[in-house]
């Protein structure tokens, strides 16, 4: 029985493994390890318990999973952030206040109450009063029925905007990623994407004192994963099994094309002459090829000063952290927050703030 039982948790470990090379080895070359990647949590927890039984049954048994949990501690150090006793640093004239938020298109196909809940999200925006702001999924309409830039420029008093189309209708109606500033923008540039509607990654070089800064404001592929088909998977459908079959299609598919757009940012921010900052709906967890290559010599914000686990997706799927500030080792972040008051998008805004720009 024992050795059943072994038997099942060297699958197990290896399933853990997996998960942990899915981080650095493309979706293009072995596209199956981002799916290990995405259940890290799973076999994470099994491991562990599989840990706490041999100490009952038998306890060198327990050297397997105890080694493969040691050797994946950078992995497990990506999932939380705890600081019990440190207290947020204290915001001065120096500080720039920095949010990333995915609006999803500030309601705009909650037809009936789509202006109202615009409204809200404005709310919240003048609230939250953040010097540099980028929103992903972004929605500008060249018509005054769903006004959102203009407002935002007063709202934010922020007069540096850029503006990045990922798609676009009738030449009136905009679909891409904004920024805004309160700091001159020297600069702009686009990555496109190759056969994607809503992604985009922008950047903009920001003057502040006498430093500059180019931040990247990245939507990365989305999961294309349907509401009405998580839905009737939970519930048991008779149709699960084509269901799950389409979504894995479809995550495999986001799998290799997100892949390549993060080359291309990875490139790109290499290229940089300025130190960066790096943030937008990165769609893919901590333990993902799309996490390690744009992390790579730069620091996670969350880890820097958040605390808990900083889940960020406020969808169907919880407990899921896909929304990022990362910077340059040069620079210092504090304050780092994952705003969950009302859900006005299925993300969560994220903020934190940089000390930069001195005189």
């Amino acid at each position: 029985m024992r050795k059943f039982l072994f038997g099942i948790n060297i699958l197990f470990a290896v399933c853990l493994l997996a998960a942990y090379l899915s981080a650095y080895v493309s979706p293009e070359k072995l596209w199956f390890l981002a799916f290990f990647g995405l259940t890290y949590s799973v076999w994470f927890i099994i491991n562990v318990l599989f840990v706490l039984v041999w100490v009952i049954l038998k306890v060198r048994y327990a050297l397997l999973s105890i080694i493969v949990l040691l050797v994946g501690v950078p992995i497990h150090h990506r999932q939380s952030a705890w600081r019990f006793r440190e207290t947020a640093t204290e915001i001065s004239s120096e500080s720039t206040r920095f949010m990333s938020y995915n609006v999803q298109l500030f309601g705009l196909y909650n037809w009936k109450d789509n202006k109202k809940h615009r409204n809200e999200m404005f709310r919240y925006l003048r609230k939250a009063d953040p010097d540099i702001a980028c929103f992903q999924e972004y929605f500008y309409e060249e018509t005054d029925y769903f006004e959102t830039t203009d407002t935002l420029v007063k709202i934010l008093d922020a007069d540096n905007v850029h503006f990045e189309s990922a798609s676009s209708l009738h030449g009136t109606h905009h679909w891409g990623a904004a920024t805004f500033s309160r700091y001159p923008i020297i600069n702009k540039g686009k990555i496109k994407f190759e056969k994607t509607k809503g992604n985009i990654c922008l950047y903009s070089d920001i003057v502040k004192g006498n430093d500059t800064i180019r931040v990247f404001n990245v939507h990365f592929e989305s999961n294309h994963l349907e509401t009405e088909k998580i839905d009737r998977l939970v519930e048991g459908d008779s149709t699960s099994r084509i269901i799950a079959t389409d979504m894995f299609k479809a995550l495999q598919k986001s799998y290799k094309k997100r892949a390549k757009q993060v080359d291309l940012v990875r490139t790109a921010i290499s290229e940089s002459p300025y130190p960066v900052i790096v943030c937008g709906d990165f769609n893919d967890t901590p333990v993902s090829y799309t996490y390690s290559e744009i992390s790579r010599g730069l620091k996670d914000a969350f880890l820097e000063s958040g605390t808990g686990f900083g889940f960020t997706y406020a969808g169907k799927i919880p407990m899921l952290r896909i929304d990022y500030i990362f910077h340059d080792e040069s620079l210092k972040s504090s304050n780092f927050k994952v705003v969950k008051g009302k859900k006005l998008s299925d993300h969560y805004p994220i903020e934190c703030t940089f000390e930069f720009g001195g005189e």
